[in-house]
């Protein structure tokens, strides 16, 4: 079954966007942590940001990040020596432990936004008005996108297990 000329264009610049997206949100990353006076990897930071809004369980932030468990667990030691995330028993599951931002950690996370905003702030200053129309623009579709996956993943995955 082939495509018509006019889904072909379209369906070319969904692939290239589906490669680029990740590619570029990648490099920014890499770019601003490589430019940041935090000594902090992507990981790192991207665990402090999600315990930001609330306390979450290993195998949570395992998910989130992409890794294993031992990974996340060893990473968590790290910020905890640091003194960036506490454990604590989860108050409905004493069994279950939390890890939580603590406030050394906050001040990290505090800082390195303040860090990155500057560095965004100087950079695209030098941009034309249309290009940051274009890009506040591309943000509120991001945001939507990301909402509408998530919402598939939570829906997909939190599904209640039914015994055989």
């Amino acid at each position: 079954m082939g495509t018509s000329p006019r889904t072909a264009p379209r369906g070319r610049q969904l692939d290239e966007l589906a490669e680029a997206l990740p590619q570029r949100a990648a490099a920014l990353s890499r770019l601003f942590l490589m430019r940041t006076s935090v000594p902090i990897s992507r990981i790192e930071a991207g665990v402090l940001a999600a315990l930001a809004s609330q306390p979450r369980r290993i195998t949570e932030l395992a998910a989130r990040e992409g890794v294993t468990q031992p990974a996340i667990t060893l990473l968590v030691n790290r910020l905890q020596a640091r003194g960036w995330v506490t454990r604590e028993p989860d108050p409905s599951d004493r069994r279950v432990v939390l890890v939580t931002l603590a406030p050394g950690g906050q001040r990290v996370l505090d800082r390195l936004r303040a860090e990155y905003r500057a560095l965004l702030h100087e950079e695209m200053a030098t941009l034309p008005d249309r290009d940051v129309r274009t890009l506040a623009e591309a943000i509120e579709i991001l945001d939507r996108l990301i909402e509408r996956l998530t919402t598939e993943h939570e829906q997909r995955y939190s599904r209640p297990r039914t015994s055989p």
